[in-house]
């Protein structure tokens, strides 16, 4: 009788144990319980009508759908967020350039676009700025906090960037004067300049820093399943077409030949 029982309760105690080991919670397996964060990116990313809007978070809300997970995308300011993604699990932060600084920092879904990175001079202020050394020259160069770019110059060892939290800050400062030169990607400035009040013709071009792929970055804590599950679904996104649907609905004349082939 007690062997009897002693077998029953040990047979249940590795029922559980294996229950345990293998199992994951349901809302994790199905990235249920992940939080979304981006920033304001126009046409990337960014708030239209109170709602989170963009091409990426298009392509973002259309791969969530696809897994039944409910939309909690939340919009705030770059470093904030990218601190959060940084420190917290399960954090879901778009777009991301995939730079060899942050390579080990996050788990990586994509590409979901591309760019280029532009050092912009405000038109007719007789600046003269062709390459990474006359910038390094220059009394001041106005960044977005732990944007790619002022990370990368960071890294090259530059000391006179006046950073913010908001590129719209960026272009007030390069039109007023209070710094020489600012840097950009092409596809966002002209939005960021014109919600900024101001206008393209303000500016003008001095040289392209980089080009650039942007990924969704995934928390080092999520679950390796459901970063290869988001994939697996971006994937099939780039394959039946809503991809680059999505993708052309905002730029239309967008060339997508190399991100639809750069699947996993």
């Amino acid at each position: 009788m007690k062997k009897t029982v002693f077998l029953s309760l040990l047979m249940l105690w590795l029922l559980i144990f294996t229950c345990i080991a293998h199992a994951t919670p349901n809302d994790v397996k199905k990235g249920a319980d992940l939080v979304l964060l981006t920033e304001e990116y126009p046409p990337v990313t960014f708030m239209k009508d109170g709602k989170v809007s963009g091409f990426v978070t298009d392509i973002v809300r259309e791969m969530i759908s696809r897994q039944g997970i409910k939309d909690n995308i939340r919009l705030m300011p770059w470093d904030e967020a990218y601190n959060k993604a940084l420190n917290t699990p399960n954090v879901v932060l778009f777009s991301a350039e995939r730079t060899q600084k942050r390579e080990k920092l996050f788990q990586w879904v994509g590409p979901v676009g591309k760019n280029s990175a532009i050092f912009y001079i405000k038109k007719g202020s007789g600046i003269k700025v062709n390459n990474l050394e006359d910038a390094r020259r220059l009394a001041s160069i106005a960044t977005t906090t732990n944007w790619f770019t002022e990370q990368y110059l960071k890294n090259k060892g530059f000391t006179n960037l006046i950073s913010s939290p908001l590129p719209a800050t960026n272009v007030k400062q390069l039109i007023d004067g209070t710094v020489q030169a600012s840097v950009f990607t092409d596809i966002t400035i002209p939005e960021i300049v014109k919600n900024s009040g101001f206008s393209m013709n303000d500016l003008e071009p001095a040289f392209i820093l980089s080009n650039t792929y942007f990924y969704i970055a995934m928390s080092l804590g999520t679950p390796v399943e459901v970063v290869k599950k988001w994939q697996s679904i971006l994937d099939d996104m780039k394959k039946d077409g809503t991809f680059e649907k999505i993708y052309r609905s905002y730029i239309p004349n967008a060339d997508l030949k190399d991100l639809l082939e750069m699947t996993r």
